[in-house]
């Protein structure tokens, strides 16, 4: 496997953790949809407010990690042709 099949493959994977770590963080605050829609169903402020703090470590976490494998494949994909010639 090459250099850039590698690197390509790894900016994949690193995009598809950071929109991981979004949509699940997204999904926390949220909490998943109501039985049925009506006011009374919505969730109090108090209680998104806690979910969302609580998922926000798994967040910064997850945006780490997708941002070094993302970084770590556009290194690879860059290779010799980007060095500069004297």
């Amino acid at each position: 496997m090459s250099r850039r099949t590698t690197g390509r493959g790894m900016v994949g994977v690193g995009i598809g953790v950071l929109l991981w770590a979004a949509l699940s963080f997204t999904s926390s605050s949220l909490g998943g949809p109501p039985d049925e829609l009506h006011f009374a169903n919505r969730r109090p402020y108090n209680e998104v407010k806690r979910s969302a703090h609580a998922a926000f470590l798994p967040l910064v976490l997850r945006v780490a990690v997708g941002m070094g494998i993302l970084l770590v494949g556009a290194k690879l994909l860059g290779g010799e042709n980007d060095e500069a010639q004297d």
